[in-house]
């Protein structure tokens, strides 16, 4: 029996990586599909490209298709029609640089305009190998990714530490929930948005707290 026969009705799950430019999302995904980092160079991702990885997930086989996005702002419009039938969003940041860090709260607001109920999101912090170079605290990290109801994970491409277990922790869940035939619990938590709307988190709040401040966003969304 050929490969591709063997696959034909395997589930597949789309993620899709988005992020500043220059946080490593390309060597993230070289590194989980092909265990390898090109060291000194920068891969410029131009628009769109995805790789496919078979991986054994909640007790059988599953496709990840893993879509990367360009991270500069020409390519914003075209990265948003990639979310609406992702599985699963990875929003990726460098530790090194608190401007890709701040970011990521204007991202979240973009993500959570987007997405399904039941993406799930998992917010990563990259470039772990450079701890002594770090600016963004793994406590600063966490917290962001449990106010945002996302998985939370810091990874180097580099050493290939947590990037198996960061995308193997996502088709689990997608696997899991797929087969209890339930939504995606996002680590049992909320979004900006659904705090909004809830009114677990008013506007003035969103808008006048600084921990809230980037996610004002939300409010109008």
């Amino acid at each position: 029996m050929s490969t591709d026969s063997r696959y034909k009705n395997v589930q597949t799950f789309k993620l899709l990586l988005v992020g500043d430019s220059c946080v490593g999302k390309t060597s993230l995904l070289i590194r989980f599909k092909d265990r390898i980092f090109l060291k000194g160079s920068y891969i410029s991702t131009v628009g769109i490209d995805f790789k496919t990885k078979m991986v054994n997930a909640d007790g059988r086989t599953v496709r990840l298709q893993i879509w990367d996005t360009a991270g500069q702002e020409k390519f914003r419009s075209l990265t948003k029609s990639y979310y609406r039938d992702s599985n699963a969003v990875i929003l990726v940041y460098d530790i090194r640089r608190s401007d890709t860090f701040v970011n990521t709260k204007s991202w979240m607001c973009e993500i959570n305009a987007n997405i399904l109920s039941n993406t799930l999101i998992a917010l990563v912090g990259n470039k772990a190998d450079e701890a002594k170079d770090r600016v963004v605290s793994k406590s600063d990290g966490e917290r962001l990714a449990k106010e945002s109801g996302a998985l939370f994970w810091e990874t180097s491409a580099k050493t290939g530490t947590n990037v198996d277990q960061l995308f193997q922790s996502i088709a689990d869940r997608l696997a899991a929930n797929t087969d209890a035939g339930s939504p995606i619990d996002r680590n049992g938590l909320v979004s900006c948005k659904e705090r909004l709307s809830d009114g677990l988190l008013d506007e003035s709040h969103a808008a006048t707290d600084t921990k809230w401040s980037t996610f004002k966003c939300c409010a109008w969304n």
